[in-house]
């Protein structure tokens, strides 16, 4: 059921008001254009633009998850793909595992045609480890405390994301990268029966701008 806030109130306009200026009426004329012309990208009016990226979310079943990452005691991700957790094995563990035995180990990745697998040697013999879970029952079996724990991958568009034009969105994106996964990219919306903003949007794709202050000069702008 729908929630509706009961106790919002109005308040006095406070905003200073003033004619429109040549310079705002450049400005929403090139807004305008770039509105205009732009790829509308099979979108319906209103349309504007949002980042998407994806968000893993965690506990799925095998069979219904994208991936798995191995994760130590304190709950900490230590790889996040079978090639990372090679480096991980190679750097981090495999001479206190080597030590433990006295068998000299090798680990290497190997990134077949089916699925990536970590290829465990040592004298004449192999052992390999095709998925997270190989992982860590190996490890768990040499002493060391890992588990895997799977994922999904799910679409998320971003909270406070929200442009007119698809250029600014870009622009946006460029500047502000590390706030975002690298899938990261822009989207185009539709504003579903919103009367609100549909009208915003043919107000600001159709009145003339400049033909409003047709006598403001360059002292306006």
């Amino acid at each position: 059921m729908a929630k509706y806030h009961k106790h919002m109130e109005y308040h006095e306009d406070a905003v200073e008001k003033h004619a429109l200026t040549a310079g705002e009426a450049e400005y929403l004329s090139a807004l305008q254009k770039e509105m205009n012309t732009q790829d509308d990208l099979c979108q319906a009016d209103p349309r504007f633009w949002v980042i998407v990226g994806t968000e893993k979310t965690y506990g799925y079943e095998d069979g219904y998850a994208d991936g798995a990452e191995l994760v130590d005691v304190d709950g900490d991700t230590v790889a996040t793909d079978m090639e990372s957790a090679t480096a991980y094995i190679r750097d981090e563990l495999l001479d206190g595992i080597n030590e433990a035995d006295g068998i000299q180990r090798e680990v290497r990745f190997s990134d077949g045609i089916f699925h990536a697998t970590i290829i465990i040697s040592w004298d004449d013999e192999w052992e390999y480890l095709e998925c997270m879970e190989d992982v860590a029952d190996w490890l768990n079996s040499n002493g060391y405390k890992y588990m895997a724990v799977n994922y999904k991958c799910n679409d998320k568009a971003y909270p406070g994301t929200m442009f007119l034009t698809q250029k600014a969105a870009e622009r946006h994106l460029r500047e502000n990268a590390h706030h975002y996964p690298a899938d990261a990219h822009t989207y185009a919306v539709t504003a579903w029966r919103n009367p609100e903003v549909e009208r915003l949007w043919e107000i600001l794709r159709q009145v003339d701008w400049e033909a409003l202050i047709p006598n403001l000069g360059p002292a306006g702008k």
